[in-house]
């Protein structure tokens, strides 16, 4: 059951900070934020990270363009994990993206675009 008292969390890598006033119900983390080995993490660096982990498996010479595209790859695959029914324009705008990168992800995953709501 949420609580009522003042909540404020820190994420661990950026340092931003969300809150609720005292007279709001607060949940145990916010919605899109995951504690992780007792570190918090909003959603915007969880993509970075998923980012990151993607880079970390390129050969040690790949060229910044190789880097750039796997790391933009890796963050619309964490976002299609993430919520696979969410609409491929609203993937793309998260990641910064093109919608065409959203859809050859799904390819890659064996997955269907969401029908148009």
């Amino acid at each position: 059951m949420p609580e009522t008292a003042t909540a404020g969390w820190t994420c661990t890598r950026c340092e931003m900070t969300v809150s609720w006033m005292p007279e709001v119900e607060k949940p145990r983390l916010p919605a899109t934020w995951v504690k992780e080995e007792g570190e918090l993490y909003c959603l915007s660096c969880r993509r970075d990270i998923a980012g990151d982990v993607g880079v970390e498996g390129l050969a040690e010479g790949a060229s910044n363009d190789e880097r750039q595209k796997t790391r933009s790859r890796a963050r619309i695959e964490f976002e299609l994990q993430r919520e696979p029914d969410r609409q491929d324009n609203r993937i793309a705008k998260s990641c910064n993206t093109s919608i065409a990168a959203v859809r050859k992800a799904r390819d890659r995953l064996g997955m269907q675009s969401p029908a148009p709501s």
